[in-house]
């Protein structure tokens, strides 16, 4: 008896999509026929029919859907979505806990199923970055309760019924008791790319530039990654993968403030190594993550609920030369206090972790500005009996993805980037972002080896059709796939026109690229090239300003069939592109703003998939 299952997939990075084949390819020992589908060309018709569906989605920025999965979201959360009583499912989320809202998106599809009257059959399995174990422990749950659902009868959507009748459900107990060789089929699939986060390629730089002018607030790098003889490749639009090391100064000062001797052996998930390489290439230690900040009550008061508090309560003073005296005695109401009362708090440290860790809020705030050694310089009583209990408490080193900004035919056997150094100060240290600072101080060219893997991406490409006309908007170090996408038409010597967007502070320290763009502008590469700098004038100009300005021209490339791009800021600059790019079709398309919406999120960017966007 034939079992199909539906197995969808939402994704962003191509992580949901890799392991769906996983799953259809495992389904097939327990019975099932499977079907694999992006959420993309997926309908909530298509669902409702379905009596078994298993869910991979990941989430993206703070809780979003992946790009891909929006439409179908949006469907099923519709008032007018389907009742699915006859489908059972289960959810496998992935997602990212240095992110507040981690594995939203899978939440989500869990929730929803659920309201709309499905069951669930194995419960949901979030997942962090580090994915494999997880899932597996998923997918081995997951598949044989799925094939065990029998007896279900789901109408046909195109027949007219009055009423449905109440359909008797079987779960059969006796579940296969074989497990998937999901470790077999990573090693394969490992051994088919070679080259991942879990497995990278070890490589160095060949030069690490800065693009600002002299005088710049902003410190922004070109950096350009040798491929060597890893056979990695890439397209124009792909990103790559960094492994950073913590910076030297914070592995230092958090072993001392711990107590342990740095050549200390201990046991890592990458082995048996010493407690300084743990803690500088293994462990996230530059941001407090939610397990530590929750178990810190315990571990201030080291599971001991007795504290002692100490107060003045009464006082006498005497005058040896007139004999006069002065007492007092605490009472309740604090205006009773005399002058010069000894205020000190008693600084209960778990009371005051307790206040850090009452809800997710307090959590956040705490850990938004504080690494490790701000926890243990606040709380000297956050003690360990060894290496391995403060390791049990922290995250996997989690590798960074950066926009690849060169295009492998124009730049053979190397990745270029373009990297905003992330500087700031607080709690009176200098701090770097975890990954530009790394690359920024501590990788030496030529000489330091790192760990990269690519990350290919599912959409954000240039157009088959060469001749097509592109518009990208890129401000900052958004720019860094645009210039990759113009030096591959410039190699591929593509016909289409080039409109580039670029915004920053000021043009005489952040012209990144200016002789490359030039010269593109000269020889016709590069069609057009429209600026916002922002502060070089009273009133604050910016990309969205720009593209208003130009909103007849914009109208008439997108109507011609323009692709339009957009990379950068997800939360201010993208949500302003967006609005821009619907008030120039409403105006000058002469739609209205219902319709520019519906033109712009429905048909611009998931019907003919023109407007495409790298946001983060």
């Amino acid at each position: 008896m034939s079992k199909p299952v539906l197995i969808l997939f939402g994704t962003q990075s191509g992580n949901s999509e890799d392991l769906a084949s996983q799953l259809a390819k495992s389904a097939s020992s327990h019975g099932l026929t499977p079907q694999v589908v992006d959420m993309e060309a997926a309908s909530v018709e298509q669902m409702a029919q379905s009596e078994r569906i298993l869910i991979i989605c990941s989430t993206w920025g703070e809780g979003d859907m992946p790009d891909a999965a929006e439409a179908l979201w949006d469907s099923i959360s519709a008032e007018s979505a389907p009742r699915m009583e006859n489908t059972h499912f289960s959810v496998c989320a992935l997602g990212d806990t240095s992110y507040e809202f981690f594995c939203q998106s899978g939440i989500d599809w869990d929730n929803r199923l659920e309201e709309l009257g499905a069951k669930r059959v194995f419960p949901r399995k979030d997942c962090d970055v580090d994915f494999d174990e997880p899932y597996a422990e998923w997918a081995n749950g997951a598949l044989p309760a799925i094939s065990a659902v029998v007896g279900v009868s789901v109408p046909e959507p195109e027949k007219e019924v009055d009423a449905v009748e109440e359909v008797s459900v079987k779960i059969e107990a006796n579940i296969p008791e074989e497990k998937i060789n999901t470790e077999k089929e990573v090693k394969t699939k490992e051994k088919d790319s070679k080259w991942s986060m879990k497995n990278p390629y070890m490589t160095t730089i060949s030069e690490k530039d800065i693009l600002n002018g002299p005088g710049a607030t902003k410190e922004t790098r070109h950096v350009s990654i040798l491929l060597g003889d890893s056979g990695l490749t890439y397209r124009a639009g792909d990103a790559i993968g960094i492994i950073p090391e913590n910076p030297e100064s914070t592995v230092n000062s958090l072993i001392e403030l711990l107590g342990f001797d740095p050549e200390q052996e201990v046991e890592s998930h990458s082995g048996t190594v010493t407690l300084y390489d743990a803690l500088k290439k293994d462990y996230e230690i530059h941001r407090l993550n939610k397990k530590f900040v929750k178990a810190m009550p315990e571990l201030v008061s080291g599971g001991s609920e007795t504290t002692i508090e100490i107060k003045l309560v009464r006082s006498e003073r005497a005058n040896v030369r007139n004999g006069s005296s002065f007492a007092w005695e605490l009472k309740h109401k604090t205006e009773t206090l005399p002058k010069n009362y000894p205020i000190q708090s008693t600084n209960n440290p778990s009371a005051r972790a307790e206040e850090i860790s009452k809800d997710n809020d307090t959590i956040e705030d705490y850990i938004w500005s504080r690494d490790y050694v701000d926890a243990l310089e606040q709380f000297p009583s956050l003690k360990f009996d060894k290496p391995e209990k403060f390791l049990s408490y922290l995250d996997k080193l989690k590798g960074r993805l950066y926009s690849i900004a060169s295009s492998p035919d124009a730049h053979p056997g190397e990745v270029q980037l373009t990297i905003a150094i992330v500087r700031y100060n607080h709690h009176d240290r200098d701090r770097a972002g975890l990954c530009t600072g790394y690359l920024a101080d501590e990788v030496e060219v030529g000489d330091t080896q790192f760990g990269v893997y690519m990350s290919p991406t599912k959409s954000f490409l240039l157009p088959e059709d060469q001749s097509t006309d592109i518009i990208m908007v890129g401000p900052g170090t958004g720019i860094a796939p645009f210039r990759a996408f113009v030096e591959q038409r410039e190699f591929d010597k593509s016909t289409g026109r080039n409109w580039l967007f670029f915004g920053d502070q000021h043009e005489a320290t952040e012209y990144y690229y200016k002789d490359q763009i030039e010269t593109w502008l000269d020889d016709g590469t590069l069609y057009k090239y429209t600026t916002a700098w922002s502060r070089d004038q009273a009133e604050k100009i910016y990309v969205q300003t720009r593209m208003l300005e130009h909103a007849e021209e914009i109208w008439e490339w997108i109507d011609g069939g323009a692709y339009f791009y957009v990379c950068g800021d997800k939360n201010y600059m993208a949500k302003d592109v967006h609005a821009a790019l619907i008030k120039i079709c409403s105006e000058q398309g002469g739609m209205g703003l219902e319709k520019a919406t519906e033109f712009v999120t429905q048909t611009l960017m998931k019907d003919e998939k023109r407007y495409l966007r790298d946001v983060y």
